[in-house]
């Protein structure tokens, strides 16, 4: 991994395993674009509601040339009750918006 990876924990215990994933998730992110020169991950439990319990947010902060690409998931449907889907769904569109960002650099 070549990205400087910071991650912060807000309301939320680090987990080593954790850590583990998002360094990984991180990795699969530098393949597809590998221009990045930072990531910033934000693991987080926003205030519970009494509609949806006790949920996990992740947001990406992606720094690449010209750019920071934020993918922010922390809504009632974006939120998950297991942090590892949360992470999955954020990364997810994390590396949609990569994919859109080095098309849009290719075509210029």
């Amino acid at each position: 991994m070549k990205v400087p990876v910071q991650i912060t924990y807000r309301d939320v215990d680090q987990s080593d395993a954790l850590d583990e994933r998002i360094r990984f998730k991180v990795q699969k992110l530098e393949e597809t674009f590998d221009r990045m020169t930072s990531c910033h991950v934000v693991v987080e439990r926003p205030q519970a509601s009494h509609n949806h319990g006790n949920r996990f947010a992740v947001h990406f902060g992606i720094n690449v040339p010209g750019k920071e690409i934020m993918v922010k998931r922390d809504s009632a449907d974006h939120a998950h009750e297991d942090v590892y889907v949360a992470l999955k769904n954020s990364f997810q569109a994390a590396r949609r918006q990569l994919k859109d960002y080095a098309d849009k650099m290719r075509n210029h």
